[in-house]
């Protein structure tokens, strides 16, 4: 786990998986971590570094990134279809004038 993870709400699903595919599992081989510790890492870099961004439009630079790294977690985690998530992908809040 990073020294410091981000506190944006919609990174919440992605550190949570980050966190599991780093806890050992006694039905795996022991090697597991190699393979599955790179993917926790992954996840807590997205979220670090993309989840302040979030909500993202189809045709924004990070979409399909954040779209991949919220339905590999919600995969881990067994949650249902990450697209509809409202916590991966807050509703955008829209600035009005008065």
């Amino acid at each position: 786990m990073p020294e410091t993870r981000t506190k944006w709400p919609a990174a919440a699903h992605l550190q949570q998986a980050a966190d599991e595919m780093r806890k050992p599992d006694t039905n795996l081989d022991p090697e597991r971590e190699h393979y599955t510790a790179p993917l926790g890492d992954w996840l807590d870099k997205v979220a670090n570094e993309m989840a302040w961004l979030a909500p993202f439009r189809d045709h924004e630079g990070g979409y399909r990134p954040w779209r991949v790294a919220t339905r590999t977690a919600h995969a881990v985690l067994g949650l249902p279809y990450a697209d509809t998530c409202t916590t991966c992908h807050p509703a955008r809040k829209t600035g009005g004038r008065a």
